[in-house]
């Protein structure tokens, strides 16, 4: 193992924080499709958990009496994205080092200073992880799983232009 636990700031958004942490991260930054998913990968969808759960309480309160749950409006995607070849743009970038290549999509990741967050005029905190292995189903087959699992907290300034706090997940 290289390094300390240090979740790195992002300096265009405060309070962002970015993926790529070296904690735990092999030298060589490469994957393979016939090793099992590492510590590193399951310490990392751990620390997600962990960062996203104490919110949940603050954020899940009722509109009024009735107990009706209060819908947010909609935030505004980030500008730009990862054109699908043939198919839409998908508002989202793909932080961390960029010699490294997600093994099943064939994604190369895009470096630590891009945007984790997938909606724009936002300040709060991200937390991202990549997961890449194989699942076995109930068929017994083994099948190749890769993830990008993103969490968002914080304020944002809505379509409709209000400024509303809210709790996100991308998954």
């Amino acid at each position: 193992m290289t390094g300390a636990a240090s979740p790195e700031v992002d300096k265009r958004s405060e309070g962002n924080l970015t993926g790529g942490g070296r904690d735990g991260c092999r030298d060589d930054h490469t994957a393979s499709q016939d090793q099992p998913p590492t510590t590193l990968q399951i310490r990392g969808l751990r620390r997600a958990a962990a960062t996203v759960a104490p919110l949940l309480p603050a954020m899940t309160g009722v509109a009024h009496a009735h107990g009706l749950p209060r819908v947010l409006p909609a935030p505004k995607p980030i500008p730009g994205g990862i054109q699908i070849p043939g198919g839409p743009l998908i508002h989202v970038f793909a932080p961390g080092p960029t010699d490294v290549t997600l093994p099943f999509t064939g994604i190369q990741l895009m470096g630590r200073d891009v945007e984790p967050s997938v909606i724009t005029d936002y300040k709060g905190v991200t937390a991202l992880a990549f997961h890449a292995g194989t699942a076995t189903g109930s068929d017994g087959k083994q099948y190749n799983l890769e993830t990008d699992l993103r969490a968002m907290e914080g304020t944002y300034i809505a379509e409709d232009g209000s400024r509303q706090r809210g709790l996100f997940a991308l998954i």
